[in-house]
């Protein structure tokens, strides 16, 4: 809700085929924020923008499988920053991406979190993905630390 966003490891599958990108984006705004139809419609542009999707206005009303791997997951970063929370949990952000797309992604989080004053749980088996990401590291193995 507002206090806690959750970036999930294949924005495909946490990302609706049948529903637009304004609808998603825009659902925790008009749910949890109290905003109307339009005004969500305005914050999911903001956004998307703030994401850096690129012609976002032009493209709030495409669907998730009209976008690339990293803009779907840019999407989902969107709609995890929608209430902005206090805490943000990432679960394998960067999985399905190319090393590029890897470090864009990992670069705006961190950016995002920092701007926003969030904490941050990066969870990731890469350990190279995370080493320049977290000031504090917490290995488990077999469900024990």
């Amino acid at each position: 809700g507002n206090r806690i966003g959750m970036i999930f490891q294949e924005p495909m599958t946490a990302l609706n085929p049948v529903h637009t990108i304004a609808r998603q984006v825009g659902e925790p705004l008009r749910l949890h924020r109290g905003l109307t139809a339009k005004q969500a419609r305005a914050e999911a542009l903001n956004l998307l923008q703030r994401v850096g999707i690129p012609d976002a206005a032009s493209r709030l009303d495409a669907y998730p499988h009209q976008f690339s791997g990293g803009q779907r997951q840019r999407i989902g970063i969107a709609m995890a920053l929608a209430c902005g929370p206090d805490l943000l949990i990432a679960d394998e952000p960067t999985t399905a991406l190319d090393v590029t797309i890897q470090k864009q992604v990992l670069d705006l989080i961190q950016n995002l979190v920092a701007e926003m004053g969030m904490a941050l749980i990066l969870i990731s088996h890469d350990l190279g993905v995370i080493a320049n990401s977290v000031q504090r590291m917490l290995v488990m193995y077999g469900g024990s630390v």
